[in-house]
């Protein structure tokens, strides 16, 4: 090669490298060159763990890839800031659709994404298995009130008093807990016999019982009017809520609380979330709205980023990440008499129609 020719080379390179050199370390910051305008732009990224692989993954229309093969995640890269439309679809699943607006310089992170397929058929299921679902460790202590308002638990034949004036008990595996008539919530220790006041929070009493929800490390207690108190054992504490709470559901690690009210369902943050779109400690979340009343609700014990209700419409799953649009799928049509979850059967959720009980595998 002759000395002219290896210069020329030389320098073609070198203006290759000068050119090209900044162009790939901008890139590998976030940055994309558009040549029309000749500028530099900061873009973002949309990552996304669906739990489903070899799904297609559509941003503004256009098909991008699919999920991975065996996780079922992705990462789009070089997104440019703004309003952006994704979708996730797979045959024989329901799109996953959501407007998800990105930064510059971040990426948006969707880690609970669950596809729902289309249920080709309902499988009966027995009373065995349902009651297997709902099998609970909460033991029988035997308690019960009379009509004067006396606490009393059963023991070797004969039932010995615990309390007077109660207005309302629960149970948990290891304590009675219940309300005075003053309003004082108060534990009974079923293994030393001893009753420790707790607080008086503010309870409204009715002729309706108030419900007990019992978490392990926390206590709800919902009271005659729909005022839902919060009871912190390591802390001692008790709080209120929320109110108009018809029920209450811990999920299985106590980092949230499903509040179910006449036509909404809620999500109480009980600890803070370290992943996107990271909830704090005690923030409350609406979730679903319904036109109708709901009739019960419960988490995907599978997901536990999901939630299962019912109203007289149908059987409905349901997201709580309500970013860019919260994603609500109809499972049942039509009104069921009865909805049980369980994380003894996490990927299964079972109704009953009459006699006839049914199970959805998703």
């Amino acid at each position: 090669m002759k000395s002219t020719t290896r210069r020329i080379l030389f320098y073609v390179l070198a203006l290759g490298f000068t050119v090209m050199g900044p162009l790939a370390v901008l890139s590998s910051l976030g940055y994309t060159f558009h040549p029309g305008t000749a500028t530099f732009e900061i873009t973002g990224g949309i990552f996304i763990k669906s739990g489903t692989p070899r799904a297609s993954v559509f941003l503004d229309g256009g098909f991008v890839r699919e999920t991975g093969f065996i996780i079922g995640s992705t990462l789009l890269t070089d997104v440019s800031p703004g309003t952006h439309r994704v979708r996730l679809e797979k045959p024989d699943y329901r799109p996953w659709v959501k407007t998800v607006a990105v930064d510059s310089g971040a990426v948006r992170e969707f880690r609970d994404v669950f596809l729902i397929p289309h249920l080709h058929g309902i499988a009966t299921s027995t009373s065995a298995e349902l009651a297997a679902a709902r099998a609970t460790t909460t033991p029988a202590h035997a308690v019960t009130r009379d009509t004067k308002g006396r606490l009393l638990i059963a023991e070797n034949g004969a039932k010995r008093l615990i309390a007077e004036n109660v207005h309302s008990f629960g149970e948990t595996p290891d304590a009675v807990f219940f309300i005075e008539q003053n309003g004082f919530l108060a534990r009974y220790d079923a293994a030393t016999r001893e009753i420790t006041t707790i607080d008086r929070p503010g309870f409204f009493l009715d002729r309706g019982p108030a419900r007990f929800v019992d978490g392990g490390n926390f206590l709800a207690v919902i009271d005659s009017s729909g005022g839902l108190f919060l009871y912190d054992r390591a802390a001692g504490t008790v709080r209120p809520a929320a109110s108009g709470a018809k029920d209450a559901v811990f999920d299985a690690d106590e980092e949230k609380l499903l509040i179910v009210k006449e036509q909404e369902i809620a999500v109480f943050w009980l600890a803070d979330n370290d992943r996107q779109p990271f909830q704090k400690k005690g923030v409350v979340e609406t979730v679903v709205r319904e036109a109708d009343p709901i009739k019960q609700a419960g988490w995907h014990a599978a997901t536990d980023a999901h939630i299962v209700y019912r109203t007289r419409a149908g059987v409905f799953i349901a997201e709580i990440d309500t970013r860019g649009g919260g994603n609500v799928y109809e499972l049942v049509a039509g009104p069921v008499d009865d909805l049980i979850t369980s994380p003894l059967a996490p990927n299964a959720i079972f109704y009953r129609t009459g006699k006839t009980i049914y199970k959805i595998e998703l």
